[in-house]
């Protein structure tokens, strides 16, 4: 295994082996301003997005291989980031993957407890009603109606923003943002900066004349399914959020995406995200792992 700095590489072997919501290269980057350093390490046509932070290695979602080839993927990048120096190797795989670490590993390693187990909510966009028809939509249909009754909406492709107005929303994000999921903004900062690149789509909603709410994501490779990443919420309107998902979810449906992936979530994100009743959950695993 070794580290490659070659953009059109890298970029190969993630259009080739890329699989999970995450799998983006520009994501890749930006989430990198997160940490001391960005390192993408391949052994062949395979690859693991990964992070330098301290002495740990971070291992950013599951590795770039076919299905039956993750788990020696992660075994061999597991012991070249020891053999390399690392102290410690930290991963946030899918919860399939990270079952069959801890049994694989058990011998010579110690899997810590999972410091975090994030569930990430799947839409199937045949079944989505933008009516929101039904008793269990009363209150969402009555509050939607109210908003755009009270309020002058309008949704515009993001880019076509200025990058302040954009930044001013994501500092305001993070100051209001409840919860006890962990906030970063660098990433988001980095995906401003680069007019976002690498994303499909990226939508604002403008309420009265000022920014509501930005959503954005790109196309999960191999797949018709969209990663909903972006969604940033001015806290201060009442009720845009709901907008903000409402909005999302009936422009995937029209533009003929498959499902929509509205991203890993801890329990007081996915109390708001279940009231859209999405179709399945999948959960990701975030840990660590010491030498014994």
């Amino acid at each position: 295994m070794e580290i490659i700095n070659d953009k059109g590489k890298i970029k190969k072997i993630i259009a080739m082996n890329g699989h999970a919501a995450e799998h983006n290269y520009n994501h890749f980057l930006n989430i990198g301003q997160i940490y001391d350093s960005t390192s993408f390490v391949a052994s062949g046509n395979k690859g693991i997005m990964s992070y330098m932070d301290g002495t740990d290695m971070w291992c950013y979602s599951d590795p770039l291989a076919p299905k039956e080839e993750r788990l020696k993927m992660f075994i061999e990048f597991l012991q070249w980031a020891f053999d390399n120096g690392s102290k410690k190797v930290r991963a946030e795989v899918s919860e399939d993957l990270w079952k069959k670490i801890t049994e694989a590993v058990k011998s010579g390693y110690r899997c810590i407890k999972p410091s975090y187990i994030y569930q990430w909510p799947i839409f199937d966009l045949k079944k989505w009603d933008p009516l929101l028809s039904g008793s269990h939509f009363k209150s969402l249909r009555n509050a939607k109606n109210s908003f755009y009754k009270e309020h002058k909406v309008e949704v515009i492709d993001a880019r076509k923003l200025k990058k302040e107005g954009i930044i001013k929303l994501i500092e305001k994000w993070k100051k209001m943002r409840g919860g006890t999921d962990k906030t970063h903004t660098e990433h988001y900062m980095s995906a401003v900066e680069s007019g976002f690149e690498g994303y499909d789509s990226t939508r604002a909603i403008i309420v009265d004349g000022n920014i509501g709410a930005i959503t954005g994501g790109w196309k999960v490779l191999h797949s018709n399914d969209f990663y909903s990443q972006l969604g940033l919420i001015n806290y201060e309107m009442k009720g845009v959020g709901d907008i903000a998902y409402i909005e999302d979810l009936n422009f995937l449906k029209n533009a003929g995406y498959a499902h929509a992936d509205f991203g890993g979530s801890t329990p007081e994100m996915m109390s708001f995200k279940n009231k859209f009743l999405p179709s399945s959950v999948y959960k990701t695993v975030e840990f660590s792992i010491k030498k014994k």
